[in-house]
């Protein structure tokens, strides 16, 4: 079966744009399929996981790019740095737009060489695991601020399962075991980018710290208590932590902050962006662990976040995320700040009998000028309006 990315328009504007385009996102999430499924037929396609390949294009970048030239694609760019110096030097010759297009698994390697190599020659954009619109080849169009509106119903069900299998095209696409894909992708993982990276000792170490940080998913980062799970110190779970997110596997999510707002905390949320993979590691396999684990309310939270900004990379939407938090027990799940600088603010319930005393603490926010649409996303039916500017918002309204 066939999966539209739903990115592929924005990448097709950026191929209009740059000379170069870099598409980075953790390993299998369909980076290299998606970009094999849009090429124009001369352009050619070369992996440097090829180590015959990859050695030639470290030893002598330029034979490498008489032999390989563009249009091509050239796939984990990270194993050869020295490449993005003769890249540029073709893309200065030439006024040709679209000439690379790069793939990187390991963004802060790749990033590093771009900076001195390609800045402003390069469009980037990161691809995530399917979102639950590319899943069901949804027909509708992303979520709308503007207006919510009513979608087919997302059964409890069907939404457990959708936790338990995140987005991992392999896994979607061939139905393979659970258990078996994600042992085998962990494995992967750890022995190609982590090891790779060389600020890892010991990988049983690594795989401790990754099923700690799994329990923490849409809690704010405490570094301390995820070193105290690890036995090491700090300084090592802040360099980590940067791997996991810099390899794609998290995103941190910050405190909203306006000069109006006193008493805020500054700790990053983590959001782990494949809720299969998250449950994986928390050893939940069937829907009835899943229900029944002590932190689900946190695993719902992160995966309707997740999915939010998946669809926010996909379609370039240019929507912000943030979260509130205030040094007296105040909080708000979600803050988006949209294209237009106006802000929603969003509760998240798996349950569906909410009420108007579950958005207290919007009351925080509501004196800044810029406030819009916001509301309680949640179990329900159908969208009902709450107050003047909040809406009860169905989980559907949002992922379909």
């Amino acid at each position: 079966m066939n999966y539209k990315r739903n990115i592929e328009k924005v990448f097709m504007e950026y191929n209009k744009m740059f000379k170069v385009v870099l598409l980075t996102g953790p390993r299998q999430v369909g980076k290299t399929t998606f970009l094999k499924s849009i090429k124009e037929k001369n352009r050619k396609y070369i992996t440097l996981d090829d180590l015959e390949i990859r050695k030639l294009a470290n030893e002598n970048p330029k034979e490498f790019l008489d032999i390989y030239s563009p249009p091509v694609i050239i796939d984990e760019i990270q194993y050869a740095p020295k490449l993005l110096s003769y890249i540029k030097i073709i893309c200065d010759n030439s006024k040709e737009k679209g000439l690379f297009w790069l793939t990187g698994s390991q963004k802060i390697e790749v990033m590093k060489g771009v900076s001195e190599s390609l800045a402003g020659r390069m469009g980037v954009l990161d691809m995530s695991s399917f979102s639950y619109r590319e899943i069901i080849k949804s027909k509708y169009p992303p979520f709308d601020f503007l207006e919510f509106t009513n979608r087919d119903k997302l059964m409890q069900d069907t939404i457990m399962q959708n936790i338990l299998n995140g987005g991992m095209p392999e896994f979607i696409v061939e139905q393979t075991k659970r258990e078996y894909f994600f042992k085998s992708y962990v494995t992967l993982y750890l022995e190609r980018d982590i090891r790779e990276l060389k600020q890892v000792a010991d990988l049983n170490d690594f795989y401790t710290f990754i099923v700690s940080v799994a329990s923490r998913a849409c809690q704010v980062l405490n570094y301390s208590s995820i070193a105290k799970d690890c036995k090491k110190d700090d300084k090592t779970i802040r360099s980590w932590i940067s791997i996991l997110e810099a390899t794609g596997i998290i995103k941190l999510i910050y405190p909203y902050r306006r000069d109006e707002l006193k008493r805020i905390t500054s700790s990053p949320k983590i959001i782990f962006m494949d809720s299969g993979l998250c449950t994986y590691l928390l050893g939940l396999n069937s829907k009835t662990a899943l229900e029944n684990y002590t932190n689900f309310g946190f695993l719902f939270e992160n995966y309707i976040i997740s999915e939010m900004i998946k669809t926010n990379l996909n379609y370039s939407l240019g929507n912000n995320f943030y979260y509130y938090r205030d040094k007296d027990g105040n909080e708000i799940d979600l803050v988006i700040v949209d294209y237009d600088n106006i802000i929603h603010l969003f509760e998240i319930k798996y349950r569906n009998n909410v009420n108007i005393s579950m958005i207290t603490s919007f009351k925080k926010m509501m004196n800044l000028k810029n406030i819009g649409k916001s509301g309680i996303i949640c179990n329900e039916d159908i969208v009902k309006n709450l107050t003047n500017t909040c809406d009860i918002i169905p989980i559907s309204s949002i992922l379909t």
